[in-house]
């Protein structure tokens, strides 16, 4: 790690990359010191903190039968993330990447990219974007509680797409507050300074996060706003194309809660609204932009309630989601080449659940989770397009000549598809003693396209105690199932001006996966945590998007294809350890190795990075006062695979980076708060001419805000 990988990482990226060394290795060293927690944020870590994804019902972090992790709402408030995305970059074995033609990015959990990760919020699935990838910056941090993180096959709880885990986002569900209104509103501003695209603007980058409550007796309602937007960034000014999005993202939500008998009712209504643009070159050789125009529509019905044989849960969800991609020319006199691509889509799923204490028959933490789960998708694509001439059309295309000559085109590209499933799962919890439990479940799956699957898990934990520590043993065996989604059947990617298109193959075949899960943890309960987690995960057709070795447009634009591997594999381990330094000062460092390759090939899996190590310091100064910093440390990875001439594989390398940001607090009085820092302190970007660099397209952005709560 003390060598720079880097080439061309611009000034200050190896010395960076050697500080970040230094730093996570003489710290390592450093033994724990006793002291007092700071008051704001409690203990290093709190083994008392309720979950919910890992059994589907509420239990102890340190009863949960898997390993789960925990990210909690006050470091995601000193974090200032903005989305999930900022949230998520700091926890151990996650890796980022950004969705590529896209401005977002998607999570890797051991090896598995955002097609096998499955993103809920409250345990209701989220649409996907682009392919069958949640884009997890669209993901907004509004009233968020914390998130859960289940890494491995979760697939006897949650079915097909859980094959990498499951990353949970928990809303606040109550204000906690005896004030009849309460709220919060947050604004803040940074600069990407000569990197802007509207040089006329004072900062490059702005977000306001409110939320109001209004409690009514056995009522609440909430109404929540976050507004992000960019100016665009470009990180070659002499270029007409531009690396980062301008425009907004927009999150509005509504929530009306209410206490009926001994049942509790929430109503949730959301939208996501996506305006962004970025410059490239057009499909007619001149300037041009990609514009992409998405609206999403999310309403929710929770309930859960009481009765004599135990406790019911029955979540509904209906999405709907309008995605439009426009290819446009900058030139308005030249309309041949414009192309907009629009596809509709929408989910629906109805869940009932009960759960039985098990405790007066079998022990204390014994319990019996059931339920039944219906799920329903359709999607439909349309494209329109300006071309000089009507050669070529298809016999069901509707064509139109306009005035100037050229031919307005529409072609219904994928017609109305639909698939729907239904599952069943159950999940027993049997107590081995005080000090330890086995967990058993499956889940059968029917699919309306690919027909029954059972996919059953294993799961036991073990504690032991001695001179205050306590140690936890946990393993879990399961086998994943993923069915190919419509976007991954039909779906067609069309990015010709970066020179491809990624195609959907209607013939896919389900994965399947074979998940081995180990961690040990060690712990004083108050000042130190330490975890070794293992993982080995065997995956049969396994689908990607490959070069199929076609072409349009004369050979400017490749062909990709989604395929079956006939296997891979993905194994490796996560170390992490927390610590209390000083009085009010905390420690998080972890280190990842991750082994991912396609069996049949020998070559590694692309957009995987082997090392990964990160580390993160709070730092309460006093109880105004806080600092936080945070690094990460990224190995080179295979960014793609091309086909030499001769036959053999060529593997195309994105280099290792590193990156470093500093936050801080300063609280004014008890509503109002000044906050700051710098993103990417370092300003280590990609080289914008290597088209297989996949190092961080925005560099350093000082910025500062404004917070209220009333």
């Amino acid at each position: 790690m003390l060598r720079c990988m880097v080439a061309g990482a611009g000034s200050g990226g190896c010395q960076s990359r050697k500080h970040f060394a230094l730093l996570f290795c003489g710290l390592l060293l450093l033994p724990p010191v006793s002291g007092t927690v700071a008051a704001e944020g409690g203990g290093v870590f709190n083994l008392s903190d309720v979950v919910v994804s890992a059994s589907r019902s509420e239990r102890l972090l340190a009863d949960t039968p898997v390993r789960t992790q925990i990210l909690d709402q006050a470091t995601i408030q000193r974090l200032h993330s903005r989305d999930l995305r900022d949230a998520l970059r700091i926890l151990p074995g996650v890796q980022l990447r950004e969705i590529h033609g896209k401005s977002g990015e998607e999570v890797y959990l051991q090896g598995f990219n955002g097609d096998r990760v499955l993103i809920l919020v409250d345990g209701l699935p989220v649409s996907a974007s682009t392919g069958s990838t949640v884009d997890i910056s669209q993901l907004a941090m509004l009233d968020i509680e914390h998130i859960e993180i289940v890494p491995g096959a979760a697939s006897a709880l949650y079915g097909s797409a859980a094959m990498g885990g499951v990353i949970n986002v928990i809303t606040r569900k109550s204000q906690h507050s005896e004030r009849r209104v309460s709220g919060h509103a947050s604004l803040d501003s940074g600069t990407y300074g000569s990197r802007q695209l509207d040089e006329s603007r004072v900062s490059g980058e702005q977000h306001l996060n409110a939320s109001i409550t209004q409690r009514l007796e056995l009522s609440e309602l909430r109404l929540g706003i976050d507004q992000r937007y960019s100016s665009g960034y470009d990180l070659n000014p002499d270029s007409w194309s531009s690396d980062g999005f301008s425009g907004s993202k927009s999150n509005l939500s509504a929530m009306l809660a209410r206490r009926l008998g001994d049942s509790q009712w929430r109503f949730n209504a959301e939208r996501f609204e996506e305006d962004s643009e970025t410059r490239r070159v057009g499909s007619s050789g001149g300037d041009g932009v990609k514009r992409e125009l998405l609206q999403r529509n999310r309403l929710t019905l929770q309930g859960e309630w009481q009765s004599p044989v135990g406790q019911w849960q029955l979540q509904a969800l209906h999405e709907q989601q309008d995605d439009q991609s426009d290819q446009l020319n900058n030139d308005t006199d030249v309309p041949a080449g414009n192309l907009w691509r629009d596809t509709q889509y929408q989910q629906q799923k109805a869940a009932l659940q009960w759960q039985r204490s098990l405790e007066s028959v079998l022990g204390y933490g014994a319990e019996i989770v059931a339920g039944m789960e219906g799920f329903r998708e359709s999607m439909e694509q349309d494209k329109y397009e300006i071309k000089l001439t009507d050669e070529g059309v298809g016999d069901n295309d509707k064509v139109s000549q306009r005035p100037d000559g050229t031919y307005y085109i529409s072609t219904n590209e994928v017609p109305y598809a639909r698939r729907n499933s239904g599952d069943l799962f159950t999940q027993l919890i049997i107590p081995l003693g005080i000090n330890g439990d086995i967990s058993s479940g499956a889940r059968w799956q029917h699919d309306s396209d690919f027909g029954n699957f059972i996919s059953p898990t294993i799961s036991a934990r073990q504690l032991f105690q001695w001179q205050g520590l306590q140690f936890q043993w946990r393993q879990s065996v399961g086998i994943g199932y993923r069915v190919p989604n419509l976007k991954n059947r039909y779906f067609i990617f069309d990015h010709s001006v970066n020179g491809y298109k990624v195609l959907g193959n209607e013939h896919l075949t389900p994965e399947k996966s074979r998940s081995l899960q180990t961690s040990i943890s060690l712990t004083d309960n108050e000042h130190f945590h330490a975890e070794l987690a293992l993982f080995n995960n065997r995956i049969q057709d396994l689908i990607e998007a490959q070069d199929s070795g076609e072409s349009e447009d004369d050979g400017r634009v490749a062909i990709y294809r989604y395929t079956n591997f006939a296997n891979a594999l993905t194994r490796g381990y996560d170390l992490s350890l927390q610590w209390q330094l000083l009085p009010g000062l905390q420690q998080r460092l972890s280190f990842g190795y991750l082994d991912a390759r396609d069996l049949d090939l020998d070559t590694p899996l692309i957009n995987r990075a082997r090392h990964h190590a990160k580390a993160l310091w709070l730092w309460d100064i006093s109880h105004r006062v806080q600092l936080t910093l945070s690094g990460e440390y990224q190995g080179e990875h295979i960014s793609s695979i091309s086909e030499s001439d001769n036959g053999s594989h060529r593997l195309n390398v994105s280099p290792a980076y590193s990156r470093w940001d500093i936050k801080g607090g300063w609280r004014l009085n008890p509503r109002t708060s000044l906050y700051g820092g710098v993103n990417n302190l370092f300003d280590t970007v990609r080289d914008s001419a290597d088209a297989y660099d996949r190092r961080p397209v925005f560099g350093r952005m000082p910025y500062a805000g404004l917070s209220y709560q009333f």
